[in-house]
């Protein structure tokens, strides 16, 4: 039937051309069929000294029909976002590969095509298409009319897509481990996109879409892991928990219940167990460390699109914690450090036990508005926690202030002797920030806004009852 259909439809061309006049000029290019030419202009150049010069890739912006599906409705991308886009994929997918390999690993393994599009495609069953990778030659991006650089989660969606088709290419040149499918054999499913993500995470996938079979799975993990970085990866899989379990008394107010969410053990080691699969495949077969990677990829991002982490970090939000350990993570600030070492001789002091500081962990108590200083120390008998707990208030510029409210029993034994922390913590506001060491690992800091030269700074993550 579509021979027939050819065929008639070249026959009805012929009969069109008998009747034009002879003096016709047929002789012309048709667009979108590699005859239709250009000015190059400035674009143009940026793209070919920033991609094919140095990688041999091209970059396709101007709308050629052959390029996809006829089927479906489409849109060309506006030109004033192509620069911005292709900037940021320079930036947080070539650029950290570089880094971690050489040019000659994006030149050997990278697509020679990069095809943009404005508009997202729309797929039968609801879903939609934001990039696809074909035989490890192209990649097409959609959607590029609603990138922003400056808007995080717009710039991550669009590096997570990057992240993922470039897996597949990886993974299309080595397979990636036989016993990665039998981590969580059972949950792979056509029908991925009438889960939830809850859901999914619960059964011990990372994202919804990681069900749709072995192959997105292990695209989804490594593109999870490196645009979501070491802290927001961990958050997402401690926060994995089996609410309404049960429930504890409150042990710094024993009136006040409060719900306890168990952490979902089984679908935390099931991601871990991915997770391992996926940093020894990237060393094992391209000799990539992938917790380096993971930190210039994420520290890229946080470069190019920063994020506020006055509205990541609090209660019920996705970090509910920092860890401080002052004694083993060097950099923290004098001021600080001279605070520190004032406490730790207080606390050694108390009652002659033999105290010794160990670190501490400032938390969001599940009452929202409070906030829990826990200092771990050691004595005699072991280890131990003293917990302390405040108000915390914001202000307009989401900085913080802490008013001491209540302690446990331990705290109020030690309390004598940690003056120094206490009070350091409460006298003014502290502004939230992120911070970056020489190996672009990434902390949470907080600094006195009274004084830019003191802070410290720790681990962010979760903490769940």
């Amino acid at each position: 039937m579509k021979n027939f259909i050819y065929t008639l439809g070249i026959f009805s061309l012929l009969g069109l051309t008998i009747s034009c006049k002879k003096s016709e000029n047929l002789d012309k290019e048709i667009v979108g069929l590699g005859g239709d030419t250009w000015v190059q202009g400035a674009l143009d150049q940026w793209l070919y000294t920033n991609f094919t010069q140095p990688f041999n890739m091209s970059v396709k912006y101007r709308w050629d029909g052959t390029e996809y599906d006829p089927a479906k409705t489409l849109t060309p991308p506006k030109v004033e976002r192509v620069q911005p886009l292709m900037e940021m994929v320079k930036a947080v997918w070539i650029d950290p590969y570089v880094s971690e390999s050489n040019m000659d690993f994006i030149r050997k393994y990278g697509p020679k095509n990069y095809v943009l599009v404005g508009s997202l495609q729309y797929n039968v069953g609801g879903t939609v298409t934001l990039g696809e990778a074909e035989g490890g030659v192209k990649v097409t991006l959609f959607n590029v009319n609603n990138f922003s650089k400056t808007n995080r989660e717009v710039s991550q969606r669009v590096l997570k897509t990057i992240h993922h088709e470039f897996t597949h290419i990886l993974n299309q040149t080595i397979s990636y481990q036989k016993e990665f499918p039998q981590v969580t054999p059972a949950g792979y499913t056509a029908d991925w996109n009438n889960t939830t993500l809850v859901n999914a995470n619960n059964a011990g996938y990372i994202t919804q879409y990681s069900q749709a079979s072995p192959n997105e799975d292990f695209a989804e993990m490594t593109s999870v892991m490196l645009t979501e970085g070491k802290s927001s990866y961990d958050a997402i899989v401690n926060s994995i928990v089996v609410p309404k379990l049960d429930s504890i008394p409150d042990p710094a107010n024993p009136p006040f219940i409060i719900v306890r969410e168990l952490p979902n053990t089984a679908a935390q080691a099931a991601l871990r167990k991915k997770e391992q699969f996926v940093v020894s495949y990237f060393k094992s077969s391209y000799g990539i460390e992938f917790a380096r990677l993971q930190n210039k990829v994420n520290y890229a991002l946080a470069a190019n699109a920063p994020s506020d982490l006055a509205t990541l970090f609090g209660n019920r939000k996705k970090y509910t914690s920092i860890s401080v350990d002052p004694d083993n993570v060097p950099g923290m600030s004098a001021n600080f450090m001279s605070t520190w070492a004032t406490t730790k001789t207080g606390l050694a002091a108390v009652g002659g036990q033999g105290r010794v500081l160990n670190n501490f962990v400032l938390f969001f108590y599940p009452r929202a508005g409070e906030l829990v200083l826990r200092i771990n120390y050691a004595n005699s008998t072991g280890v131990l926690a003293a917990n302390f707990v405040y108000k915390v208030a914001y202000n307009a510029n989401n900085q913080l202030t802490l008013t001491y409210l209540r302690r446990d029993g331990n705290a109020e034994v030690i309390a004598p002797g940690v003056v120094a922390l206490t009070n350091y913590l409460t006298s003014g506001s502290f502004a939230v920030s992120w911070r970056y060491d020489a190996n672009f690992l990434e902390f949470g800091q907080w600094t006195k806004v009274s004084d830019p030269t003191s802070s410290f700074f720790g681990n962010l993550g979760v903490i769940k009852y």
